[in-house]
């Protein structure tokens, strides 16, 4: 009983894993189907430059998102703020909200003539459109990717070491550094990958603010289907290159 289990287990998993490979074969039988084609678009500056901009946008909104779901589980962890446990559940709505969504309600609240020039008279808002349109809204949508795992392995965390470091002397900002970070270290490492896979595979968000990425301009080519091939490829490798980091 127990090998059949076993058999039956691992043909799950093979038909899943099976499933998450079909999509990349494929691509990898187009590309090798017109194998100098597709290696010539990949070298293409209008391939080149859309992975430049999606490393940097990863880059970029992989340590923003770190940085603010760091401080937002430190805050619901180990301070005593008010409306703490009121913060973590809001925390963790962005999950929810598509990009799309959230890049629609960004561009028209800060555009002129938008939902704060209205309300409030403020102008001269900069618009949130580009690479800079981008970062803020990926990074909003994000952060809890690490702000969950963080704030788990925080509340795991017996607050007695951080104590026995300041009583030893051991400032605040030493004692993040030499006691709490190497315990949140994993935390903050999983969920930053979290973070980054999500900006690289984004299409709704910088569709919206107008930042050409590798998804956004796939779909712009979807009537080359070389060039869209040898993009959709360079995104899978760029894609298992951050898993594999």
């Amino acid at each position: 009983m127990t090998s059949r289990w076993h058999v039956a287990w691992w043909a799950v998993l093979g038909a899943i894993a099976a499933a998450f490979a079909a999509p990349f074969a494929s691509l990898v039988v187009k590309g090798l189907g017109e194998a100098g084609a597709t290696w010539s678009a990949v070298t293409d500056d209008r391939v080149l430059g859309p992975l430049w901009r999606t490393v940097l946008l990863a880059a970029i909104v992989t340590v923003s998102a770190t940085v603010l779901g760091v401080g937002m589980a430190w805050c619901c962890a180990r301070t005593d703020v008010f409306g703490r446990r009121v913060l973590g559940v809001a925390a963790v709505l962005p999950l929810v909200i598509p990009s799309f969504v959230a890049a629609n309600a960004f561009v028209s609240a800060f555009s002129p003539g938008g939902l704060l020039e209205q309300a409030l008279g403020w102008t001269g808002l900069p618009e949130v459109r580009g690479l800079r349109g981008a970062v803020i809204v990926l990074t909003l949508l994000s952060y809890p990717y690490v702000f969950l795992p963080v704030l788990a392995r925080l509340s795991w965390l017996p607050p007695s070491l951080e104590e026995s470091s300041r009583l030893l002397g051991v400032p605040a900002s030493g004692t993040f550094r030499r006691v709490v970070l190497p315990q949140i270290g994993p935390a903050i490492a999983s969920g930053s990958v979290l973070v980054a896979l999500y900006v690289v595979s984004d299409f709704g968000a910088v569709q919206f603010v107008g930042y050409d990425t590798l998804t956004r301009t796939i779909f712009a080519a979807k009537l080359d289907p070389v060039r869209s091939v040898a993009m959709s490829l360079v995104l899978a490798a760029l894609a298992f290159a951050v898993t594999a980091a």
